[in-house]
């Protein structure tokens, strides 16, 4: 059915990637609306209100985004593997209806830049949907926020950041896009699909696929601080070169550094650092006194105690659904 997807084959990048550059303000005035929802409207608009009720959006927005990332990944994972590991392959040259030979290995896969797979037709279209998307995916936040659910640092962090460094990454047409769009269309295809079944209600049967997820998601800042690195080395040290921009790939090491620190610490908090303390007096003060300082900076967007499933929309959300957190606006306590 994807295949049926013939139209595609008429996109061209180029002009996109040029009204990005021309309009680099507008990821900023995103940035500065997307901060005002998360620091102001929970304290301001949604103070005196009830939580209202989006499970019905919560469901379709999951399964949306669910069945957005594994087209993408359809598209952009066959081309990644191809352009790394692949010697000999053949594309489709969109510019001529032709056919082109490529040779893949590892250099060519993360500093080369070929138009015919990187901007146009399909695959191109779909990693330029991957940039864009990075905008409505900060819905994620509205839904936590209108729910008065918690809006951890790493969520809202993680969203900005990403949206800032995709837009900035397409405007200069840096060569590892396909891989960085590939990568996360694969977790994302996963771990949206099961934010959907926790919102169907299902939690208790996926809960054990939370920890696979978060695993995942850290495997992804991995692998992203090492082409960063590997980017840097052959444009300051090897003399290869690459086909990418410094400054763009300095920014991307030091933010996929901060999410693996940050993703890492919280996977800790949550799985390892809860897993050593016993059912003793002592061991159930320091895990209570934990639970209280992690929600003081933010605790983890989970389902609250007595909650039902359909709030879970965040990227940080996995970390945390072995445990039951309170709701930091609404602490209501079972007797």
């Amino acid at each position: 059915m994807l295949d049926s997807f013939h139209y595609l084959d008429d996109f061209r990048g180029d002009a996109v990637c040029a009204w990005m550059r021309a309009n680099l303000e507008i990821p900023s005035v995103v940035t500065v609306l997307y901060i005002v929802m998360v620091l102001y409207v929970p304290r301001t608009f949604m103070k005196n209100r009830p939580a209202y009720n989006l499970r019905a959006l919560n469901l379709i927005w999951n399964l949306g985004l669910s069945l957005f990332s594994c087209s993408g990944a359809y598209y952009c994972l066959p081309e990644v593997f191809k352009s790394l590991f692949v010697l000999e392959f053949t594309v489709r040259n969109f510019s001529n209806g032709g056919m082109t030979i490529l040779h893949g290995n590892f250099y060519e896969g993360v500093c080369g830049r070929n138009a015919d797979i990187f901007c146009d037709g399909p695959v191109g279209a779909f990693v330029c949907l991957f940039i864009l998307s990075k905008i409505p995916e900060m819905l994620d936040t509205a839904f936590l926020v209108f729910q008065k659910k918690p809006v951890i640092f790493l969520h809202w962090y993680h969203h900005v950041t990403t949206m800032l460094y995709c837009w900035h990454s397409y405007a200069m047409k840096i060569s590892g896009g396909l891989v960085f769009a590939g990568m996360n269309y694969g977790v994302h295809s996963i771990m949206y699909f099961y934010f959907f079944i926790c919102s169907c209600g299902y939690r208790k049967y996926v809960r054990p696929f939370a920890s696979l997820i978060t695993f995942l998601q850290i495997a992804q800042m991995v692998v992203g601080m090492f082409i960063e690195a590997y980017t840097l080395y052959h444009m300051y040290v090897s003399g290869k070169g690459c086909q990418s921009n410094a400054t763009n790939a300095r920014v991307g090491l030091m933010m996929y550094t901060s999410y693996f620190i940050l993703f890492s610490k919280l996977f800790y908090d949550s799985y390892l650092s809860s897993g050593k303390k016993n059912g003793n007096t002592e061991a159930s003060a320091r895990t209570g006194h934990k639970r209280k300082r992690l929600l003081c900076i933010g605790q983890a967007v989970a389902t609250v105690e007595g909650a039902s499933d359909d709030t879970l929309t965040s990227d940080a959300a996995p970390i945390m659904l072995a445990k039951q957190v309170p709701n930091v606006y609404q602490v209501k306590r079972r007797h």
